[in-house]
């Protein structure tokens, strides 16, 4: 069983409304005690039918509550929504909420606060959707929602490392790229789905899994969300898109930037020699640009600034100070940091 414990992705914002969703989902775990002590109490009920092979049948004994309504058992709407905040008990909750908290976290940070809780339930609707088309068999859980978090994920952050823990007889630990993980853990979905799913919603799994993967490809191509300079997308990473193809994300709101993006030739030219040199470069190759030196190619790109301080364990970090003030992992030790905002100097 492997067991991730760490993503090693830098925030950019505070994941605010993640910890709102899984402070919901403990608070509604709470909840349901009573219904889960009720039902685990009841016994299966067998009576007699002549008309079937064994001649009786057995009925499971039904959960009641908040659990027994807001189960996923059809096209319901309490059910469709109601179903992402369940849990069928201690363990099923805390593997969830692992993965929730990890890839939540850093997915929720990339896309901000306002687009996370909106895209979080679509994948958990979608993968409600994925299951009805295919199964009528009532299940509840965050696993397909979540799933889409970990489908976004892989799309934004591929290549960051996943620290996990292997449990195999005894305990073995180890870091993987992201990539070579998420894949893994998708392919254990895909075969649990082609064996029957034993039960385990599989096909909710997969359907989240797509659809997150599918609007974090969306979010990139119209650009509504943009990979920094250090960071790698799954195109980059396989060569779809080339790694400065997207302006860094303090770019957006530039309003020069923009311009140029679009077209428009009336850029004041103190606005333009304000921006950054990497957003210099909105001009179409459609455009025709008449044959005079290019001011801006005399322009010389500001210097890089670095912050440099020391891990408790002795490694040295170079970072860049756009991260100041964030929280990061030492390459070496893998202890958490804070990123100092006094401790740099000039360099390229």
């Amino acid at each position: 069983m492997f067991i991730p414990y760490r993503v090693d992705v830098p925030f950019n914002h505070r994941p605010i409304v993640n910890w709102i969703v899984v402070a919901g989902v403990i608070l509604v775990f709470c909840l349901q005690l009573p219904d889960l002590r009720a039902y685990s109490s009841q016994s299966m009920v067998i009576t007699a039918d002549p008309n079937s092979e064994n001649g009786f049948t057995i009925k499971a004994p039904e959960i009641g509550g908040i659990t027994g309504r807001w189960l996923l058992k059809g096209w319901g709407i309490k059910g469709l929504f109601g179903h992402i905040w369940l849990h069928g008990g201690v363990l099923h909750l805390v593997g969830n909420l692992i993965f929730l908290w990890l890839f939540g976290n850093a997915v929720c940070s990339k896309i901000g606060n306002v687009l996370y809780l909106p895209i979080y339930i679509l994948c958990g609707l979608v993968a409600a959707f994925s299951h009805l088309f295919f199964s009528d068999v009532p299940i509840l859980g965050a696993s397909g929602a979540i799933n889409g978090m970990v489908g976004m994920y892989l799309v934004f952050f591929p290549e960051n490392s996943i620290s996990c823990l292997f449990l195999f007889f005894r305990p073995y630990w180890f870091t993987v790229r992201s990539f070579w993980m998420i894949l893994l853990w998708f392919g254990f979905d895909i075969w649990g789905a082609l064996r029957g799913g034993g039960g385990v919603a599989y096909l909710a799994h997969i359907g989240g899994f797509a659809t997150g993967f599918a609007l974090a490809v969306i979010l990139l191509k119209t650009k509504l969300i943009v990979m920094e300079k250090d960071e790698k997308s799954i195109f980059q990473l396989i060569g779809l898109e080339k790694e400065d193809a997207l302006a860094p994300a303090e770019q957006r709101g530039d309003m020069a930037y923009w311009q140029l993006q679009w077209g428009e030739k009336d850029v004041p030219q103190q606005m333009v020699e304000e921006m950054p040199a990497d957003s210099r470069t909105g001009q179409t190759e459609q455009q025709v640009v008449p044959a005079r030196k290019d001011p801006l190619a005399e322009v010389k790109p500001p210097a890089q600034r670095f912050i440099r301080f020391r891990c408790r364990c002795g490694q040295k970090i170079k970072i860049a100070s756009k991260y100041a003030g964030l929280t990061g992992r030492c390459p070496k030790c893998s202890a958490r940091l804070r990123i100092p905002s006094n401790a740099g100097d000039y360099g390229v």
